[in-house]
């Protein structure tokens, strides 16, 4: 209980910049698909597969696009706690359907391809990625278009916590890239301009590991004021 005349702080609120941890669900209006969400039970009343999926709460960065950036903004103003339900149209979404970006090609250019084509088969053809609507007299038809183009969101999400601790900051964009490294198995420090950071033998063998501290070190330089370094650390047993 605080003393008398202590001022008790409030819900920290989100801001440009801050650290949030966020949970959501998102659908597609006028399916009723389900686009992403954090929460398993959501997933499970869609009769999404759950295995070997992480269910938490995910970090965003107001302002760095780490979510759909329509989204982002209207975090802005809520507090630690806050639910909100937003609609979201194709225009800040992912935009409306391009008539132009679906492509007739003959089926022949698509022989060297190692899978078969069927309607609905996602390929990549010259870098882009489609979805094949139909196949008729040797000729496919394929959309390259995002598949949520056009289509309106609905949104819910709920503030879980506002970050304001650089230490924490730095551990969460960790975990953001390897969930294996979390706040029980790694230590992260700020001490003055430095950030140390020691890694889990969990770690380790991440395939792409040096990209993803190469990326982390971009990010709090970004994203945090006032660091100029960031030292990782991995301590490995000589034991066996």
């Amino acid at each position: 209980m605080a003393e008398q005349g202590e001022v008790q702080a409030g819900p920290r609120t989100v801001e440009d910049g801050s650290f949030v941890l966020v949970d959501y669900v998102i659908t597609a209006k006028e399916t009723g698909e389900l686009v992403d969400t954090t929460l398993e039970e959501k997933a499970r009343e869609k009769g999404i597969g759950t295995t070997g999926v992480l269910f938490e709460p995910r970090l965003a960065v107001i302002g760095k696009g780490m979510l759909l950036r329509a989204l982002e903004e209207e975090l802005v103003g809520m507090k630690e706690g806050d639910h909100k339900s937003v609609v979201i149209p194709p225009e800040r979404a992912f935009g409306p359907r391009d008539p132009s970006k679906v492509k007739v090609i003959p089926i022949r250019r698509l022989k060297d391809l190692d899978q078969p084509i069927t309607i609905g088969t996602r390929l990549v053809i010259d870098g882009r990625e489609g979805v094949v609507r139909s196949i008729e007299s040797g000729r496919v038809l394929v959309d390259f278009n995002h598949h949520l183009a056009g289509k309106t969101l609905e949104c819910e999400v709920w503030v879980r916590k506002v970050i304001t601790d650089d230490a924490e900051k730095v551990l969460q964009l960790l975990h953001s890239h390897l969930p294996e490294a979390n706040s029980s198995n790694t230590e992260v420090k700020v001490e003055g301009d430095v950030v140390t950071i020691r890694l889990p033998k969990e770690v380790f063998n991440v395939p792409g590991l040096q990209v993803v501290k190469r990326s982390l070190v971009r990010e709090v330089a970004d994203s945090i004021k006032g660091i100029s370094k960031v030292v990782f650390v991995e301590e490995w047993s000589v034991q066996g």
